[in-house]
């Protein structure tokens, strides 16, 4: 049962369409992937899924799924092929229209939905720094960042307030998904339900509003603000853009690069000027609750790309990092990467840019494994991203029983030939790794990943 004051809200809202938005609420919640396009392509995932429906109407990428589909424990989902995500969700970063080796900053970034749908528009070129302050949800971010091969990215966990001044002017986009009332989750999640009041709404206005401000430090001139949450409250959206408007005068509203759902209604924000820039997304468009604005900072955007990283200390480990080239160089075909550091024996690749050194990070770019004397253990990160291609593999169907037994880390066999450290493909999509000898795959996939 919905909240009285809600109920009486949204009916004023809309008028003669209350009756079709309360009609709403008697059928299934809707259900969507995200093909991930870093890793695989549409032809792909629509041939090996047959029961997508057709595509959403909130982002290119974007599929319906058939009622009582389950996809979590398929060997595509593994590979990270796509993203399982509610469908008007992917429509804030369809909006902005991410351009090649931006620099993006994902303020509220967990569980990873807004974050890896931007990594993939940026296609492993730019940068992007997904952050989350809520620490139990740290770990589901980072998983979906290395699931999904993301090699360009950094993820922290800080306060906004904390965080932004340290990167005054530097992001040419800003995603601010911020936490809000929920009420365009209801239909879904009855705890959004059982916890909402007037007040409550009011404190996730307060909140979002500290939140844009801050975002507003780190936006480079003519860079963009992405502004969205999963609430119909006025008071969370059309209010909370105005007073950001008001308070700075160097931002202003435009229109999204790609269009869905309907106008922001301007009669909660009348002295705002392109308020309807702004787009409400409800039940009866295809998808949940969404509110989505796109604000631009004055002033000429200067596509800087991105500074070659500093060395850090420990990249003077030069035996470190010799052993770390002879396997990189033995195990991929691609040239060695120049942006290596090592950190008490640990290698990671990280982003092609320059970053504050205080700044303090849960991952940066990719954990490629450790140095244990004269021999290189890598980790799975390496052999999951998108970003390299290797020299030994085995490519399996996702309908084939060995990718099962693979994701379950069983040991699959493979050919005499193969020795060695072996990636292991699905569908031509990187998976993991394994040690390859006489014939056989010793299993390398996480056990925290495995399959039962």
């Amino acid at each position: 049962m919905l909240p009285k004051r809600f109920y009486e809200r949204m009916k004023d809202m809309l008028g003669d369409r209350f009756e079709l938005f309360l009609k709403s609420y008697n059928s299934v919640p809707y259900r969507a992937l995200r093909v991930n396009t870093l890793k695989a392509n549409a032809e792909l995932v629509t041939s090996k899924l047959p029961f997508l429906t057709k595509k959403t109407p909130f982002c290119d990428d974007s599929y319906y799924i058939e009622d009582g589909v389950r996809l979590g424990n398929h060997p595509l989902h593994h590979a990270g092929a796509f993203y399982i995500q509610e469908p008007s969700a992917s429509y804030a970063v369809s909006a902005i229209g991410i351009s090649a080796g931006d620099r993006v900053l994902d303020l509220c970034a967990a569980p990873g939905g807004k974050s890896t749908q931007a990594a993939a528009a940026l296609n492993n070129t730019g940068f992007i720094l997904s952050n989350e302050y809520v620490q139990s949800r740290v770990r589901p971010l980072v998983s979906n960042i290395e699931r999904m091969g993301i090699a360009n990215s950094v993820v922290t966990s800080m306060r906004p307030d904390e965080l932004c001044p340290m990167f005054r002017g530097f992001f040419d986009v800003v995603i601010v998904d911020a936490p809000c009332s929920g009420e365009g989750m209801f239909r879904k999640e009855s705890a959004a339900v059982e916890n909402w009041s007037e007040e409550n709404v009011i404190a996730c206005q307060h909140r979002q509003g500290k939140i844009l401000d801050s975002a507003a430090l780190s936006v480079a001139p003519g860079g963009k603000i992405l502004y969205s949450t999963c609430t119909y409250s006025p008071e969370e959206n059309e209010m909370t853009v105005a007073a950001f408007l008001k308070a700075h005068t160097d931002f202003h509203l435009i229109k999204p690069a790609f269009i869905a759902g309907e106008p922001a209604f301007a009669k909660y924000a009348p002295d705002t000027e392109n308020i309807e820039y702004a787009k409400r997304i409800f039940n009866f468009h295809g998808g949940e609750g969404h509110f989505v604005a796109l604000i631009e900072r004055d002033g000429e955007h200067m596509h800087h790309g991105i500074d070659r990283g500093k060395a850090a200390a420990g990249n003077r480990q030069s035996d470190a990092l010799k052993v770390f080239s002879e396997f990189f160089g033995d195990t991929f075909s691609d040239d060695v990467p120049e942006n290596v550091a090592v950190v008490n024996d640990r290698v990671y690749i990280i982003p092609k840019c320059d970053l504050p050194q205080s700044l303090k990070s849960v991952t940066k770019g990719i954990f490629a494994g450790s140095v244990k004397g004269s021999r290189f253990v890598p980790e799975h990160a390496l052999f999951n991203t998108s970003a390299f291609s290797a020299r030994r593999k085995i490519d399996l169907d996702c309908d084939d029983e060995l990718a099962l037994k693979f994701f379950h880390g069983e040991e699959i066999p493979c050919e005499e030939n193969l020795k060695g450290y072996t990636a292991v493909l699905i569908n031509g999509i990187p998976a993991g790794f394994g040690k390859a000898s006489s014939k056989v795959l010793k299993n390398h996939y996480p056990k925290g990943l495995r399959t039962l």
